[in-house]
């Protein structure tokens, strides 16, 4: 009879155990913004949570473990490929990243500190670098299917490889984008619309239609908080 109501007890306490995981797991991430990755320590993390220093510990196997986690859950939930999965034509996908690059909500100072953050970490942690380029290579194929159907429909030029073109609009992307985040000024709808006029596409929508003129504190902008 003990069996049974152990089981109920743990069932009924998972969901507790969930919501305390993501709290160790935000709490690290505006760390990791906060005090760069070097920075931050279990005992901070678990401080700014408000749980005791033990339950890192019972969630994650270090430091390492509880900020690469943080680290990616930020990153899958700042870029919105499920919304880029939606996408039927190359000009609506650049349409979408226009919109997303304008939406405050996406780029907090958290969101924007840690993907900066973890591309600086990645360059001397082999794991960490290996989660993020499997990310972009997720992201470079959802790409290639596209511009591979955009060049059968002749709205794309054709001599490229589907591959090549999408790590070539990928890598732009990422430069916007890292420009951007360094610049809240900066004209982000322009550039993409000079990168349909590369690329022979018409934009699905104006940019309007989408997203609200740039404004000086339409994103965070990156400061020096630590060294």
């Amino acid at each position: 009879m003990d069996k049974p109501n152990g089981q109920y007890r743990r069932s009924r306490e998972r969901p507790r155990s969930d919501e305390t995981r993501k709290r160790l797991l935000a709490a690290a991430a505006e760390l990791i913004a906060e005090c760069g990755w070097g920075g931050v320590t279990t005992r901070a993390a678990a401080e700014r949570a408000g749980l005791p220093h033990g339950t890192v510990n019972y969630h994650f196997r270090g430091k390492h473990e509880l900020l690469t986690e943080a680290a990616l859950r930020t990153v899958e939930r700042v870029i919105p490929f499920d919304r880029l999965e939606t996408a039927e034509t190359l000009a609506e996908l650049l349409s979408l990243i226009t919109a997303w690059m304008h939406d405050e909500s996406a780029f907090d100072t958290v969101s924007s500190g840690v993907l900066m953050e973890a591309m600086r970490e990645s360059a001397r942690d082999p794991e960490l670098r290996h989660h993020l380029s499997t990310l972009l290579a997720d992201y470079r194929r959802l790409l290639a299917g596209l511009v591979g159907t955009e060049q059968h429909r002749g709205t794309v030029p054709a001599g490229p490889a589907p591959s090549a073109l999408a790590t070539l609009l990928l890598a732009t992307c990422d430069g916007l984008l890292l420009h951007a985040l360094l610049d809240p000024d900066l004209d982000v709808v322009e550039a993409t619309r000079a990168l349909h006029t590369l690329l022979h596409t018409q934009s699905a929508v104006t940019a309007e239609e989408h997203v609200n003129p740039p404004t000086t504190h339409s994103r965070p902008q990156i400061t020096p908080d630590h060294e």
